[in-house]
């Protein structure tokens, strides 16, 4: 096996990114636990979809850094071997599905924890409606990426040259697309939510202010979704396609 520390491709760039962002998400939760669990004693619907968002984000950052350590991503298949290459197929393949459950997960969790603010029947109806409408769309995103291929692992098999056949290349770019868009949406919606719940509050403005931003971050991730949209790249197993993705 190949000496990591002597690897010069962008792989290394991720592997430490992917690991910052494990560490960073995993202190938060075992936070969450602390504060939920140990101290106020009492863990409802919405921790535990966080709970189960953030065991899904393990399993996906670990096969991700393995792809990194013991496989070929971030570098040009041309140059690899075809076993390195299948390895990092597979993590890109599983990533790749573990996502849209992991943030279903996490936009489930704000919407119950929403559900229990809102007494405003016009505010709960927007809160169903946009769950409904995220999980509809993020299970069928997440079966249209398991069986891409046909049979499943011919897309990390298929350099060894096995019989199979995978959907238009287009398709998945363009569901990745309608995916991040809805996604965003809904972001934006349970982001700007906050605000109107706490609109009759009766609290001092400045904290009423800090609440609302604090509940408000998730925008932050609906922008994100929408800057990744122009660098969605088409799906076909091209020699680039483990440095050109990342």
């Amino acid at each position: 096996m190949e000496d990591y520390s002597n690897i010069k491709s962008r792989g290394v760039q991720m592997f430490y990114i992917q690991l910052v962002f494990l560490i960073i998400a995993g202190l938060f939760v075992l936070l969450r636990v602390y504060v939920r669990a140990v101290l106020v004693k009492k863990v409802t619907l919405d921790d535990w979809l966080i709970f189960l968002a953030m065991l899904i984000y393990l399993v996906y950052g670990a096969v991700a850094l393995d792809g990194i350590r013991n496989g070929a991503t971030g570098k040009s298949l041309a140059k690899l071997k075809i076993d390195d290459a299948a390895v990092s197929l597979r993590a890109w393949y599983i990533c790749e599905v573990l996502y849209a459950p992991t943030t279903l997960a996490i936009r489930a969790s704000v919407c119950v924890l929403l559900l229990r603010l809102a007494s405003n029947k016009i505010h709960r109806w927007i809160i169903w409606i946009n769950l409904a409408v995220v999980s509809v769309v993020s299970i069928a995103f997440f079966f249209l990426l398991v069986f891409q291929c046909s049979p499943v692992h011919f897309f990390w098999r298929q350099l060894y040259g096995i019989q199979g056949t995978c959907i238009d290349r287009n398709i998945v770019p363009y569901a990745t697309i309608a995916h991040s868009v809805i996604s965003a949406l809904s972001d934006w919606c349970l982001g700007l939510l906050p605000i109107a719940l706490l609109w009759n509050v009766d609290i001092n403005r400045r904290t009423k202010v800090i609440i609302a931003i604090l509940l408000s971050m998730g925008m932050v991730a609906g922008i994100a979704l929408i800057v990744r949209i122009p660098f969605v790249r088409h799906m076909d197993i091209s020699m680039e396609f483990l440095y050109a993705t990342m």
